[in-house]
């Protein structure tokens, strides 16, 4: 299900006018872990973000083994990017997202979205409600929890829509 990932990052967020130098050599270093994988990858920056995008048939344990061995990787996130065709679809694909990974409906869960694109309709606020009002409207099993959920949904509404669930 997942041919995606989100790589996180702690220090190096917070350098200053040559904060790209890190990420360039971060980036290089999971180019450089990935080739000990089977698997075609292409690894990018885009908007204070690392992708991993796998071009061709992997082995998701073995890349993640892999990833965990690079420096300065906080978390990895297996993500699935999903088509901004308004929020409906959206609330669709979560619901969707929330089917396929979760088979046991009789858990807790929160949603935490972002919304770094600024131009989208939905302040973060609205997209944690509506789409969390979406998962329950489907599921009546799941409930809310904003205290201690056991499942955080992490919806990023950026160029590309990204959703995850779990962070390595």
């Amino acid at each position: 299900m997942f041919t995606a990932f989100l790589i996180k990052y702690a220090e190096i967020g917070v350098k200053g006018e040559n904060r790209y130098v890190f990420e360039d050599a971060l980036v290089n270093q999971i180019k450089y872990a990935l080739r000990r994988c089977d698997g075609e990858f292409e690894v990018y920056k885009m908007q204070g973000r690392i992708y991993v995008d796998a071009k061709s048939e992997f082995d998701y344990d073995e890349t993640i083994e892999n990833l965990k061995t690079v420096f300065g990787v906080s978390g990895i996130c297996p993500v699935v990017y999903v088509e901004d065709n308004g929020f409906e679809e959206l609330a669709k694909d979560v619901v969707k997202y929330m089917d396929n990974v979760y088979p046991d409906k009789h858990k807790t869960f929160k949603v935490f979205a972002r919304r770094a694109r600024k131009n989208y309709p939905l302040d973060s606020m609205q997209l944690n409600a509506e789409l969390g009002a979406a998962i329950l409207d489907a599921f009546p099993e799941f409930s809310v929890d904003v205290h201690n959920p056991q499942i955080e949904l992490f919806v990023e509404i950026r160029e590309k829509i990204c959703l995850y669930s779990e962070i390595i």
